[in-house]
Formats: C-alpha cells, structure tokens, sequence
C-alpha cells in the first residue's frame, strides 16, 4: 500500500492521458474540418501556427519519461519500507491534472496564435481609373546632359514618370519605347512597383535602330489600347521633339478622334547641346557626323506644342531635374473615371481572444495543483 503512495501508478496516468488526447484530437480534427469545408467565412488568420499543435505530443513523451525517471528514483533510493520516512505521498490523479491543464494551456495559446477568425460582413472594392500609355524617347539624343550634368535627359524623363505613378490612383499604365522604331515595351497594368522595375531598366540600347519617330510611338500605343472595353483613355509623350518621321501630328488627330487624349513632355533646352558617346557605359567624348563635326540635339518645343494641341492635351516642359506634373495629374484627373474592376472582400471579426483567455486560465489551475498526495487524504487512507 505504500509503495502505492510514494510512487507514481504509470498505467493510470498513461491510460487518462490517452484517453484525454483521443478526445481532444477527434474533436479537434472534426471541428477544424467541418469549419473549414462548410462555413465559407471562417478561417484562420496564420494557419501556419497549428503546425505546432503536433509538438503537443512531444510533451507527451517528456512527461512520460519523467514520471518513469522519477519513479526510477525513487525506487533506488531505499527498500520499501523505508520509502514512507524518505520520501513525501504522492498522487498520480493530481499529477495528470496538473499536467493536463499545462497541456491544454498549450493548446489553447497555439490557437490563439493561429487567430480564428469568423466573417461579420462583405464589402465590396471598387478600382476606377483610367488608361494610360506612356510612350518614352531613347533616341540617343536623350543622352543630352542640358537639364541636368549629373543626369541625362532619359534619366530625368524616368524620374517625372516614376513620380507619375506615385500620383496615380486605380488607373492602368503601360510603356512604349522608341528612337527610330517603336514597341510596347511594358503592357497596361495596375502594378506600378513591377511597371517602375520595368522603367529602371530602360536604356537607349534597347533600340538599335536610332531616329524618333513620335509618330510610331503614337500607333504603339494606340495598339495596346482595347476600344471595347469602354475605358478612357491617355497618352503621354516624353521626348525632346526631334521627329524625324513627320506623322506625328496626324497620328495625334486621329488618336484625338478616338477620344484619346493625348499630353506631351519636354525633355531639353532649346540651345544647341553637344550629345555625349558613351562607351561601356562611361563618356568617351561627344558625337560627331561623318565630316567629324559635334552633333548636337536641342528641343523642338513648338513640335511637342503642336502634337498635344491634335491630340487634346496639354504641353508640360522639364526645367532642370524637376518636372512640374501637376497640370497633366489635374487633366488626369478631370477624365471621367471608369469601374476597372471589383472584389468582394469579407470583413473578419478576431476571435483569438477566447483561446488566449483559456490558456491563461489553464495556466493559473495548473499551479495550484502539486504532484504532492494531501495529507488528509492519506491520513484518512491509512485508517
């Protein structure tokens, strides 16, 4: 009998402790299955988190060979009879308990983590904008360093279009490239951080087949258009003007007349400026004709005038690193806006608090339980 209260009964522990997490797991399991499957608005927040809920069993294990380690010890200290003046009665149901609402506060704290969550409501996200075709020069002109000697025009053209797309709200953005050629180089999109990654890589060597031809720009960008979807729609040119082609004004009316508006950007400084060669990416000296004399590029501001006037728009000019963009945002803006898409989103009310208040509950029982048998109890025992 008292080797029964100095040493801890192990089949009843394991036998509670199994029946316990069969229940737990069935009902656990069960629950998170039936919710998952047929309630559309439940999930949980990071259902990462109940990954770690299998850890439980590890716990297991440990308390196991705890017990058995300790009576293991408690076995070797003295011969039976002994036992009772060495030791302290101990309880194996107290035992359990204890480590069964540690168990359980566990569990509860892992679910708290994980957040369930339960829908309160839908709500509906609207995105309105526009479209907006971008047609970029990388003629070589548009190395010039007349806006900036640190920075070639290109560079301060990237720059007005990157603080283009900071500015824009819901609209569609897309990039043409040209010189002496044309091509989409960046297709609409309403991901401005993958349409700004795509602007940083532009480069004049993208184009071999140097020139500019505004005009072709236009036609790319009218191309990339969809007509029947009913959006509205806008072009913004940024070049220096030099157009070589000549068609630049009748591709803008015609863009007009398909109620596109068309804008334009001066990239440059009226005043002759000499165009740098570049070599391995470093100036090795300014271009030069086949007589060996300095080609130099200005801005052909009056072209730029005259291609946003067909085409609807307005004229903006760089001055120095600073593009004021402020008047084209505005007639941005003042194009009526169109419902480019919508989503129906469910609004989750938080319910972690419920299993975070369990678990803080299961730990303030668990210390008030002690493996230790009560003295009355095993007082009233050994009548």
């Amino acid at each position: 009998m008292e080797e029964q209260v100095h040493k801890y009964n192990f089949k009843t522990i394991i036998f509670s402790i199994v029946i316990w997490e069969g229940i737990f797991w069935m009902a656990f399991f069960g629950l998170y299955f039936y919710l998952i499957d047929q309630v559309e608005a439940f999930r949980f927040e990071h259902s990462e988190f109940l990954w770690w809920l299998f850890a439980i069993p590890g716990f297991i294990g440990g308390y196991f060979l705890l017990i058995s380690w300790k009576n293991k010890v408690l076995g070797s200290l003295a011969d039976q009879r002994l036992l009772q003046y060495l030791t302290q009665p101990v309880s194996s149901g107290k035992s359990f308990w204890k480590f069964f609402f540690f168990r359980n506060a566990i569990a509860f704290l892992i679910i708290a983590l994980a957040n369930p969550q339960y829908g309160k409501g839908n709500t509906k996200a609207v995105s309105e904008g526009i479209e907006i075709m971008i047609a970029l020069d990388i003629s070589n002109s548009m190395r010039a360093l007349d806006l900036d000697p640190n920075r070639d025009r290109l560079k301060v053209a990237k720059m007005a279009i990157e603080q283009l797309f900071n500015n824009l709200h819901g609209d569609k953005v897309g990039v043409v490239v040209f010189a002496g050629d044309a091509f989409v180089y960046l297709p609409l999109t309403i991901d401005y951080g993958a349409a700004k990654i795509f602007l940083n890589s532009v480069r004049p060597e993208l184009m071999t087949n140097q020139g500019t031809a505004i005009g072709l720009a236009i036609d790319k960008c009218m191309e990339s258009f969809d007509f029947e979807n009913g959006i509205n729609k806008s072009i913004i040119i940024l070049s220096d003007g030099e157009d070589h082609e000549g068609n630049a004004i009748a591709a803008a009316q015609k863009a007009k007349e398909q109620n596109v508006i068309l804008s334009t950007v001066g990239m440059g400084q009226a005043n002759g400026t000499p165009i740098p060669d570049f070599k391995n990416g470093k100036i090795v000296g300014m271009k030069k004709d086949e007589n060996g004399n300095t080609v130099t590029t200005r801005l052909n501001e009056q072209m730029l005038r005259d291609i946003a006037s067909a085409g609807g728009g307005g004229y903006t000019a760089a001055q120095g690193t600073y593009v004021n963009l402020a008047r084209l945002l505005e007639s941005i803006r003042e194009i009526d806006k169109t419902e480019m898409d919508s989503k129906l989103y469910t609004d989750y009310k938080d319910h972690f608090q419920w299993f975070l208040g369990l678990g803080l509950l299961c730990l303030i029982i668990e210390s008030f339980f002690s493996a230790r048998r009560s003295g009355i109890i095993h007082k009233l025992q050994e009548i």
